[in-house]
């Protein structure tokens, strides 16, 4: 029975330390999951969960650092029956989450069921043909993409050690003395929220993304080998899965999928465009130091000054011409108001705002690129001078 314990305690733990480190790491994509979770939730159960929309950063960071709290203190043994009930509710809550936008996920791709419709009677939910369904679950960042159903089960696995150790609660006890068990806690907590706001502040020390230092943009928008298709028809009631679209007119289109997902392009939404057109092109041109504003009215005051003599001095370069620009998803009022305080006389373009909060986690910081290769990326905070961007050229 100790041997169980244990193996259940040292998975549990370090699972949970696991999953909210990663997500610590860069807590501005976790908030931006939380977001789409909670337009589910106004969707799904009462429109009032919009309202913590606005809250997914603050909401995200204390999840993920409770994630790691939780986790130490499983390893520790401290406090067992407080953290047990934590755990317990938690991989509730989580597993019928994770349940629902599976359940969500399978309805909207093959059309609502019985069982998808008796679930959400019986629960007294919206159906979830009815609602958009989140694709990935975010449980472990961008570095471990999982789909609902795969987080699903991720759950339902993880519910046998967290039965097994809440039924045990009482019968475990630290043999650490008090004082050391608060001292891994106070350590824990402080080391988890110093991450957090470091990442916040800056940018994320580990990037999973497809826009990263070293990535090719332009290769990671094609498939990495031809993709090939599943066509899912129907006829006189029988469902049939086809690896090329049969000739047969008597078939009834129902769904089709990728058979290779895993050759998917890893960006499919990039663009960038102004009022004469797309300049999508052009960016992957040479080299390119894109000045990245997602929501000027968020910015601080002065805060593009060294962004502007960064911008004048790399024009005084000469021969190696690096091209300054904006990339924005605010409108153009706002847009010429910042470049006017900042006296930052640069073009600017329009690009998606999701798209930008995937290229850079700040609202507004530096895109470096070379001939479509990333060669640099920096918060505002961290605006680079011309020594460092013709540094990161080189590389």
């Amino acid at each position: 029975m100790k041997i169980l314990l244990n193996i259940f305690r040292y998975f549990t733990g370090a699972l949970f330390i696991f999953s909210g480190g990663v997500k610590l790491i860069d807590p501005v994509g976790t908030q931006i999951k939380m977001e789409e979770y909670f337009e589910v939730f106004a969707q799904a159960f009462h429109p009032f969960f919009e309202h913590f929309v606005g809250l997914a950063l603050p909401i995200a960071v204390v999840m993920c650092v409770a994630e790691v709290a939780m986790g130490v203190a499983l390893l520790l043994y401290y406090r067992m029956r407080i953290n047990m009930w934590l755990f317990l509710l938690l991989m509730i809550f989580f597993t019928f989450l994770t349940g629902y936008t599976a359940l969500a996920l399978y309805a909207k791709e093959n059309g609502e069921t019985g069982f998808a419709q008796w679930f959400a009677s019986f629960v007294g939910v919206a159906s979830p043909a009815e609602i958009n369904a989140v694709s990935d679950c975010g449980c472990f960042g961008d570095f471990i993409k999982l789909r609902p159903w795969e987080s699903f089960l991720k759950d339902l696995i993880l519910m046998v050690p967290t039965l097994f150790l809440f039924w045990k609660r009482r019968e475990l006890e630290s043999e650490l003395r008090d004082s050391v068990n608060i001292g891994a806690m106070v350590l824990t907590l402080g080391i988890s929220s110093f991450v957090a706001w470091h990442a916040i502040a800056h940018l994320p020390a580990f990037d999973f993304r497809p826009y990263k230092v070293g990535a090719d943009i332009k290769a990671n928008m094609q498939p990495s080998e031809t993709l090939r298709y599943l066509y899912y028809l129907e006829k006189n009631g029988e469902k049939k899965e086809f690896t090329e679209y049969p000739t047969d007119t008597t078939w009834k289109f129902v769904s089709m999928e990728v058979a290779n997902p895993d050759a998917k392009p890893k960006i499919l939404d990039y663009s960038v465009w102004n009022d004469e057109g797309d300049f999508t092109q052009q960016t992957f041109e040479g080299n390119q130091l894109m000045i990245i504003v997602r929501k000027a009215s968020w910015c601080k005051d002065g805060e593009f000054r060294k962004a502007a003599e960064l911008c004048r001095n790399l024009e005084k370069l000469g021969n190696l011409k690096v091209n300054c620009l904006i990339v924005t998803s605010s409108t153009s009022q706002e847009i010429d108001q910042l470049r006017h305080d900042a006296q930052l006389s640069v073009p600017y373009y329009y690009a998606d705002g999701t798209v930008l909060k995937t290229i850079m986690r700040s609202n507004s910081g530096i895109w470096l690129m070379k001939n479509a290769v990333v060669k640099g990326k920096w918060h505002i905070n961290d605006t680079p001078d011309v020594a460092e961007v013709l540094e990161a050229l080189k590389k």
